[in-house]
């Protein structure tokens, strides 16, 4: 069965040449901006726009309204074809500006008529349209945030209770594949599930080994680590990049030679976002066969599920590296009956054939009972994490049953095996820091996908709920601290960093002591007026970590 791995071209991109005609249209249109600035009801017309990958042909016109005049008034001193860039600008006043933005909010939790929205949207297509909005967002005293998919837990690429900019990457998403290097260049705006398509286009010997989300953006994954299905054979997506192309708060270019290892050590799992714009990632390709096998086994609490999770903690992290198998679990009723149960999804992908596969798991997991016959929306959440890294007793998971029954259906869970070569990392390798010792990843949700908001009576009794089993799990999971996974971003750990003391009640969970020093170090050097923020972006402090 042929593996679903997937990848374009993407050239660097290159800064316009201006001609001497250029040069003097853009002087014109400096000296029209100083004498006449953008009136409210100026319009500007729109040509075409890209929403989730189709391109829609839309005659609109851009309103500029009061708040947003003087930015749209620098854009245009700043760019050599004005009338190109207005094509690709968005504001609350426009008929599309809604769209553009419900496009790219990929938890429906935030796709709501209360939620705080941009004042201005910019679609950039080059490098330079995005320093000009970058440059202009300063200037005007906006607060910036970048979109690549959208996937954010907390809605922070899309929202913010602070007047600010939304730079959205849907049109920076070229895929630049070079089989005979094993590399490839992807820039921000481009989907997981583009890049393995273009990939499989040009290859059926490579992948890159990132996560099984398809809409989820290649900018934000790798800024926060970036696991996968390959995690235990070739580590994090992250562990995986090898150059980048970046804007810092200036405006400039930088890549990994000139931006030093320390900024490349940061942004790769240390949240990028807190110190400037990626534009591409340069992304390592790795060997795979050109057949893999999957499969997808359903087991209940009657059927022994308890047994076999209990059997899995131990095995699954000292398993053959080719093999990885997840656990998604959730409540429900038997049959047609009132009495619930849990029911457990192992969904596992091994590279190789079924021939190699069957021996492996008759060998190690019989009880899941595999043969031969093996096949192939948009969420409102509000999710958790969580590193386990102690086997828990039959007690234990009888226990967390029990709590995972009161739910009312509406809570999800998901647990991925670590070890392999994740042993083999030091928790200092990049700022990710959850390496040697971890048997699993958790993962717990609730949704509110059947509720008209995220503040009914039932949302927030579900959202109580979290809380109390997240506290419940305590004695079960990582402690010293209580480890998280910052791409898993998550609100309640706390936002306060007006000091270290205060940081770290959330920093450390993420990214552990060292990491979180060193990443508050690097943040000062390279973002010293702290531009790039938002409630959990790595904190500026009065004070130097050395006089603490």
């Amino acid at each position: 069965m042929q593996p679903q791995r997937s990848s374009k071209r993407l050239s660097k991109a290159k800064e316009p040449n201006p001609t001497e005609k250029q040069q003097e249209e853009k002087k014109e249109t400096r000296m029209n901006a100083a004498k006449e600035p953008l009136r409210n009801d100026a319009r500007l017309n729109l040509k075409a726009l890209c929403i989730s990958g189709s391109c829609r042909s839309l005659v609109s016109n851009l309103y500029v309204t009061p708040g947003s005049e003087d930015f749209i008034s620098c854009l245009r001193w700043h760019s050599n074809n004005f009338t190109s860039i207005s094509q690709l600008i968005f504001t609350t006043a426009n008929s599309s500006f809604l769209p553009v933005w419900q496009a790219g909010v990929n938890n429906a939790r935030f796709n709501q008529p209360e939620t705080p929205k941009p004042s201005v949207i910019v679609t950039p297509v080059n490098e330079s349209q995005v320093r000009n909005a970058l440059l202009c967002t300063k200037k005007h005293g906006y607060e910036i945030r970048i979109r690549s998919g959208g996937h954010d837990f907390e809605g922070l690429s899309s929202t913010a209770d602070v007047p600010f900019v939304m730079i959205d990457f849907i049109n920076m998403r070229s895929i630049d594949v070079d089989v005979v290097n094993s590399t490839v260049w992807v820039q921000a705006g481009a989907a997981l599930g583009e890049v393995y398509y273009t990939i499989s286009q040009k290859t059926d010997t490579l992948y890159f080994p990132a996560g099984l989300c398809p809409t989820v953006g290649i900018g934000g994954y790798l800024g926060g680590g970036g696991y996968g299905n390959l995690l235990r054979k070739y580590g994090l997506g992250a562990d995986n990049v090898v150059d980048v192309r970046f804007m810092d708060v200036n405006g400039d270019i930088l890549d990994r030679s000139s931006m030093g290892e320390e900024l490349f050590w940061a942004i790769r799992g240390g949240g990028a976002s807190s110190f400037g714009i990626v534009l591409a990632w340069k992304l390592r390709l790795v060997p795979v066969p050109e057949l893999v096998t999957v499969f997808v086994v359903n087991k209940t609490l009657e059927e022994g599920a308890t047994e076999i999770f209990h059997k899995f903690q131990t095995v699954m992290p000292n398993i053959d590296r080719n093999l990885h198998i997840r656990i998604q679990w959730f409540g429900e009723n038997v049959g047609n009956t009132t009495k619930k149960t849990i029911k457990m999804a192992f969904e596992g992908i091994y590279q190789g054939t079924s021939d190699t596969l069957i021996p492996l798991l008759e060998e190690n997991f019989p009880e899941l009972n595999v043969t031969q016959e093996i096949s192939i929306s948009k969420l409102s959440i509000k999710g958790k994490s969580d590193y386990i890294r102690a086997p828990i007793s039959i007690e234990g998971l009888k226990k967390i049953w029990e709590k995972i029954l009161e739910n009312d259906g509406s809570a999800t869970f998901q647990i991925n095996p670590f070890g392999g070569i994740m042993n083999e990392y030091s928790e200092t390798t990049i700022p990710y820091p959850h390496r040697a010792g971890v048997l699993f990843q958790l993962f717990k949700m609730v949704n509110f996908g059947d509720q008209p908001s995220y503040t009914t009576p039932t949302s927030l009794a579900r959202r109580d709920w979290l809380q109390r089993f997240e506290a419940f799990l305590e004695p079960y999971v990582s402690s010293n601290p209580r480890e998280a996974y910052f791409n898993y971003i998550d609100l309640d750990l706390g936002v306060g960093s007006d000091n270290y003391e205060e940081a770290s009640v959330w920093g450390e969970r993420y990214w552990k002591s060292d990491n979180f020093k060193k990443l508050i170090r690097i943040k000062a050097r390279v973002d010293p007026d702290n531009f790039f923020r938002h409630p959990q972006s790595i904190p500026i402090f009065s004070t130097s970590l050395s006089d603490m």
